[in-house]
């Protein structure tokens, strides 16, 4: 299978809600990068591809979640892929800063972010 991902994902587990057309569906964070993550649900959750939901995410030791608008890339009942459609200032530098604290390859998540500020120019 080809390998489509252009961006680094880092294993990391948080709490995390995804709703969708007024529904909330509690489930935990399993990966994250720079422009999405991977979802996993202890009760199935039928979500169609390509619809927006909003993501909240609790990172330890910190009172406000990260709070913003994906698009479901992926679902098979109990995990969804998830693409960041729409990322507040805010979010996005406290999500740039919890990928420097996981990341093990600096260099390319430097390229990451530069490619993400061409991309939204």
């Amino acid at each position: 299978m080809l390998e489509r991902r252009r961006f680094q994902r880092v294993r990391f587990t948080a709490e995390s809600e995804l709703t969708h057309n007024g529904m909330t569906y509690k489930g935990q964070l399993e990966n994250i990068s720079l422009n999405g993550a991977l979802l996993s649900f202890k009760d199935g959750v039928i979500i169609p591809q390509d619809e927006e939901c909003i993501l909240k995410v609790w990172l330890e030791g910190e009172s406000d979640p990260l709070s913003m608008v994906v698009k479901v890339i992926y679902s098979n009942f109990t995990m969804i892929g998830i693409r960041f459609a729409s990322v507040g200032t805010e979010t996005r530098d406290r999500l740039h800063k919890l990928m420097e604290r996981l990341s093990n390859e600096p260099e390319k998540l430097t390229q990451e972010r530069q490619l993400l500020e061409r991309e939204g120019e």
